[in-house]
């Protein structure tokens, strides 16, 4: 889905949420042999699962909320707590802001630690620590041990981040 935020109303009248499973299923007979009952979606390349209705593309994890809650969530995000983009349970769903949503992310790929904030730091042969906050990075210490500068990123991450720690 683009950046533009489509009206969710009256998809409450073709489209069955099961919070529990965070599935959907179409309650109308659909074009091209999609009959009432068949599971409605399909999983997009970024891994979220989206759904096609009246020419328009719907993020399935906004649907849910807009049926779950019956409040569009518009410009604030839907965020996935356990990082898996096609978990549409409720249960794993909360409303974030942008920056919120942004600290929820895993740890990135192709860096040279396997913790999340740490990095090797050539210069020193130590193990650095780090964290983004408020559009900036603090440094957390060098440590002899990968393990330990995770420590001082989680330690960091619950007091900076709150609910949207997310320890790699």
């Amino acid at each position: 889905m683009t950046g533009i935020i489509r009206p969710l109303d009256g998809l409450e009248r073709v489209l069955r949420y099961e919070p529990d499973t965070g599935r959907f299923f179409w309650l109308v007979d659909r074009p091209r042999k999609t009959k009432a009952g068949d599971e409605a979606g399909y999983k997009n390349k970024r891994g979220y699962i989206e759904i096609r209705y009246n020419h328009k593309t719907y993020n399935a994890h906004r649907i849910a909320w807009y049926l779950q809650t019956g409040h569009d969530p518009q410009a604030m995000k839907i965020d996935h707590i356990n990082n898996e983009r096609s978990d549409n349970r409720f249960s794993n769903l909360r409303l974030a802001t942008e920056k919120e949503n942004a600290r929820n992310r895993k740890k990135g790929e192709g860096v040279t630690s396997k913790y999340k904030g740490v990095h090797w730091y050539k210069r020193h042969q130590k193990w650095r620590a780090s964290i983004g906050h408020a559009g900036g990075c603090i440094h957390l210490g060098y440590f002899e041990d990968e393990y330990e500068a995770h420590l001082a990123y989680c330690r960091a991450a619950l007091r900076l981040q709150g609910e949207f720690a997310n320890f790699g």
